[in-house]
């Protein structure tokens, strides 16, 4: 698509749509009437809650996970009062297969679900601070709890602008390392969790005919999780910003009438 049809093609992830998405929506709220500050605090209140819910689903996974992990590689530890071990317990490595996936697929929800509402709340930063050049980082981190080491480590802390304070070489490497290993551990995490399952479900429902369809069904609820937080790039067709801006004030002429 040329420019001289008054659109252009851009590729995009849904994360950086809806992030230049809303910034378009404040656009068009010159005023700042819908866009307020009462509206930007029910947005992090919103946000804390997707946190609570992402944070409640991690929990979920790791102790399912050790328990599937002490159910699986462990000794048959007796239960107290019982003449029963943790191994004795019918469809016990079933079970704990089942909420370890459950689990992974909320959590990998969830953490898209934060993200996303992490988006938004950053439009209303960038608003902020750009209009006097400050790097909205700083804003957003006073209202939602963040990983901020994470920006101390990068070559370049301010991406909207110039930085005071420009590293050398030794500190890009050293820090890019660190953060590469950061990646990988958090990647370990994920496939360690991965094998755990996976032995659950070979060790899962026998010689059972059931054992196809169960282990096809944990297979789904990773693939479904792992596969919606890629955030792939695609194509887009994007028409001028005026086009876009004179359809939606019509619209809104047409509501008030």
């Amino acid at each position: 698509m040329s420019i001289a049809d008054g659109k252009f093609d851009l590729e995009l992830n849904p994360h950086v749509r809806l992030r230049m998405t809303v910034s378009e929506e404040m656009r068009l709220d010159e005023n700042d009437e819908v866009f307020t500050e009462e509206l930007h605090a029910r947005y992090i209140s919103m946000q804390q809650e997707a946190d609570r819910q992402l944070q409640t689903a991690l929990k979920g996974a790791v102790y399912a996970d050790i328990g599937l992990c002490l159910l699986l590689f462990g000794k048959n530890v007796k239960i107290p009062g019982t003449d029963f071990g943790l191994q004795d317990i019918p469809a016990a490595t079933e079970v704990l297969t089942v909420i370890a996936s459950f689990f992974f697929l909320v959590l990998f929800q969830t953490f898209a679900n934060n993200q996303c509402y992490l988006a938004i709340i950053e439009q209303f930063s960038i608003r902020k601070a750009l209009r006097r050049g400050i790097d909205p980082d700083y804003i957003t981190y006073g209202n939602v709890f963040s990983q901020v080491y994470l920006k101390a480590f990068r070559g370049q802390m301010n991406t909207w602008g110039s930085d005071f304070f420009h590293p050398k070489k030794a500190y890009r490497r050293f820090y890019g390392f660190v953060t590469a290993l950061l990646a990988l551990s958090w990647i370990s995490i994920i496939f360690m969790h991965l094998v755990v399952v996976a032995v659950g479900v070979w060790n899962s429902v026998g010689e059972s005919c059931l054992w196809w369809p169960f282990a096809g069904a944990i297979i789904l609820l990773h693939i479904t999780g792992i596969v919606m937080n890629m955030f792939l790039d695609f194509g887009f067709e994007v028409p001028f910003r005026p086009t876009v801006y004179e359809a939606r004030r019509q619209r809104a002429e047409q509501e008030l009438k």
